[in-house]
């Protein structure tokens, strides 16, 4: 086994470790608790491929752990940050499954709706036909931050790059760049 492989595997469990304490950032009375846990099945239009029909809104399901937070809700565009860089969806966008990187989640419904969320990583399934899922660890509103407690993270992570301990060390860069991009989406709002 090489270096990069396993400085890959340690960050993925890094991202894994680090999900849960997103929750810890959103402020106690911003948390919503949604009563309809757990997933259901329900019919996807057949597919319109070939047939040239694009559709003009894309389908968004979004769900966190085992929580729905949109369930096929129209959405004009998706941008989300994949482990290769930032990238945009819309309406007859190819198919593709990607990983999502920790960072920021740019959803637009239409132009006076726009919601951003702060996620963990995850997967994006985007079918051809106008459905995307993405499905996320931990997912939080970004106007549910508190960005004093995403700067005093910042401070416990840079605190932490000095440490000897190689996976500590991977951690904190880890949890340093997340709340960078934390840090800049919440200002830039």
């Amino acid at each position: 086994i090489n270096a990069e492989y396993m400085g890959t595997m340690m960050r993925c469990n890094s991202i894994l470790r680090f999900a849960p304490t997103l929750r810890q950032l959103q402020r106690a009375s911003d948390r919503k608790y949604f009563p309809e846990n757990g997933f259901r099945f329900f019919d996807a239009p057949s597919d319109s491929l070939g047939d040239g029909n694009i559709p003009a809104q894309i389908q968004l399901t979004l769900t966190r752990q085992d929580e729905f937070i949109f369930k096929q809700e129209l959405c004009n565009s998706v941008t989300l940050r994949t482990a290769e860089g930032e990238m945009g969806i819309m309406a007859g966008h190819e198919y593709t499954v990607e990983q999502l990187a920790p960072g920021v989640l740019e959803l637009e419904f239409d132009s006076a709706r726009k919601e951003r969320f702060a996620i963990s990583g995850g997967f994006a399934h985007v079918n051809d036909n106008g459905f995307v899922d993405i499905n996320t660890a931990e997912a939080v509103a970004l106007g549910e931050i508190d960005l004093e407690k995403v700067m005093k993270a910042m401070e416990v992570a840079k605190q932490q790059l000095g440490d000897a301990d190689p996976v500590t060390k991977a951690q904190a860069e880890i949890k340093l760049e997340v709340y960078e991009a934390l840090e800049s989406a919440i200002r830039s709002s």
